[in-house]
């Protein structure tokens, strides 16, 4: 995405608790101090757990430290998060969620006490003016791929990133492209592992490029 080293934030596994969340899109925090309104350009990548709070109807992110039995207490909330970025009036954010919020994990296993999957669905309202490519929908797991060692969704946006949702080979890969490609090749190739899983989208403008190369 041609984005520099130095205004890339970057953490993985136990580096990514609680705090960091609140670190990073909480107001004033390290994203927000960086952020030129209408110049800058955000990209959001997570690739992991979430769960729902059924009691509140909401859905979260849970960091290393999160307990998925204690999902508001312990978690980050999704709708809190899309709100926070529409507040920056950033000229776009881009959310790549590579999770879902039955509260299974990629190998359909489950993480809640309750051991049964809940379905629920995220209020993809609360993004207003941030495009969101999510791995599954609301009664589906965001399911791993062993063989690529990733997950469905991960690896087949990598690749489109890389070029191959180009579809008309113009050297631009569009919003729409993107999540084309992603939506196609993911719903395959879940069935194919006996899995339902269909990517969505949520943006304003299908046609907005997202890579040039």
């Amino acid at each position: 995405l041609g984005i520099p080293t130095n205004r890339i934030y970057y953490k993985t596994d136990s580096d990514v608790g609680q705090a960091e969340f609140s670190k990073v899109f909480s107001k004033d925090g390290w994203l927000e101090k960086r952020v030129k309104p209408g110049k800058t350009n955000i990209y959001v990548y997570y690739a992991g757990h979430g769960a729902p709070d059924l009691k509140h109807n909401k859905a979260y992110l849970i960091p290393y430290d999160g307990d998925p039995n204690y999902a508001s207490q312990t978690g980050y909330e999704v709708d809190a998060l899309y709100s926070h970025l529409s507040d920056l009036e950033a000229a776009s954010v881009t959310v790549f969620l590579d999770a879902c919020f039955s509260g299974a994990n990629r190998n359909n296993e489950m993480l809640l006490a309750d051991a049964r999957p809940v379905f629920m669905e995220v209020n993809e309202s609360m993004a207003r003016n941030v495009t969101v490519f999510s791995a599954a929908g609301g009664k589906q797991i965001s399911s791993a791929w062993p063989e690529k060692k990733h997950g469905l969704f991960t690896y087949f946006l990598m690749k489109g990133l890389k070029g191959a949702a180009d579809i008309n080979n113009d050297k631009n890969i569009t919003v729409g492209e993107l999540a084309s490609y992603v939506e196609t090749n993911v719903s395959e190739t879940a069935g194919m592992l006996d899995r339902e899983q269909t990517p969505g989208l949520q943006a304003r403008d299908h046609n907005e490029i997202i890579v040039k190369y």
